[in-house]
């Protein structure tokens, strides 16, 4: 009998040995202290994405989970924290065209990232094919739905949310054009010439017109100089609330049409140093803009966790507000 349960054991842990299985992630703390015209408030976050990846041939399962305690981010529901599940998709292939469905949100480095919010919708799904150095693709936005299947009637469910486009690449130049929906079209170019990378992008909207993001950055010495901007014929036209490029959003407040920004990075003694400053339009009100200065500190810990200080100086309507944030993060 003992040696029954052995076998019985050793299998079972061959078979999860064999299984392509792996779990990633991460996990940051925030601490933050807001200063605004002499009134403090802190505030403290603790946040973690816990990623399952499956693989069998040529096809992937992925489920990507959040959890949240306390902050901004808990809902009003379940005031000690958020657990959500965020990204539920499966990628595929079937005699060369690639297949993508579920649930995921699209990054801000894709087209139009910095312009449109990547937001996640039930039921999405993308079909790509290769020709020659075109890759061409189209699909289903999705119905903007949870994960339990209840629709949002405001957008139509999935009848109006078809989309196709396509890219290639020539000489290190990419070149993407891409129908987002029924009112929506977008392009965009991106590459490197003589060490100077650039980015350009737009989106033309039958009702909130035209809106464009372009980025320029070059390298010297150790130290990265990077200038970015948007422009939109209304603010209804950037909906992006959480790029990777500034330090404060346009979409975040109401009338802004645009912004203009400059960071500066680079290294000292292990210590990554970058410095945004830049104008949000329209950030105050209607004739009022919003300056603001961003500087931040990382640095990687011998414990395997990254230490970010960060500090940001804004325009208010009166006086000014600053921000200081301590966060600790580490990957897995």
């Amino acid at each position: 009998m003992k040696k029954l349960i052995a076998a019985a054991v050793a299998s079972s842990m061959t078979a999860f040995a064999m299984a392509d299985i792996s779990i990633t992630g991460d996990a940051k703390y925030e601490y933050d202290l807001t200063d605004n015209n002499g009134t403090k408030t802190t505030t403290a976050n603790t946040e973690a994405h816990i990623n399952f990846t499956g693989k069998s041939g040529d096809t992937t399962a992925v489920a990507k989970f959040q959890l949240v305690e306390q902050g901004a981010a808990a809902d009003a529901t379940n005031a000690d924290g958020d657990f959500d599940m965020e990204d539920v998709y499966i990628t595929t292939s079937v005699a060369g065209v690639g297949i993508k469905a579920g649930n995921y949100a699209s990054g801000t480095s894709g087209l139009a990232g910095e312009i449109e919010e990547g937001g996640r919708s039930n039921g999405k799904v993308m079909l790509s094919y290769k020709l020659g150095d075109i890759n061409v693709y189209a699909g289903n936005g999705g119905d903007s739905a949870d994960l339990a299947g209840n629709a949002n009637a405001a957008d139509g469910g999935m009848n109006n949310n078809m989309f196709a486009g396509a890219s290639v690449t020539v000489g290190g130049q990419t070149v993407q054009v891409k129908k987002n929906s029924e009112v929506l079209n977008s392009f965009g170019i991106k590459g490197s010439v003589g060490g100077v990378s650039y980015r350009y992008e737009t989106q033309d909207h039958d009702t909130n017109g035209d809106a464009s993001y372009g980025e320029v950055s070059a390298s010297m010495n150790g130290i990265t100089v990077q200038y970015a901007t948007l422009d939109a014929d209304a603010a209804a036209g950037l909906t992006e609330t959480d790029s990777a490029v500034f330090a404060l959003e346009s979409a975040n407040y109401s009338d802004s049409d645009g912004q203009s920004q400059v960071a500066v990075s680079t290294t000292v003694d292990g210590n990554k140093i970058t410095v945004k400053s830049g104008t949000v339009e329209k950030g105050l009100s209607t004739t009022r803009d919003k300056d603001y200065t961003q500087l931040s500190v990382s640095r990687a810990l011998a414990s395997g966790a990254t230490a970010v200080v960060t500090y940001t100086d804004q325009d208010m309507t009166t006086g000014d507000q600053t921000n200081l944030e301590i966060e600790l993060n580490v990957k897995f």
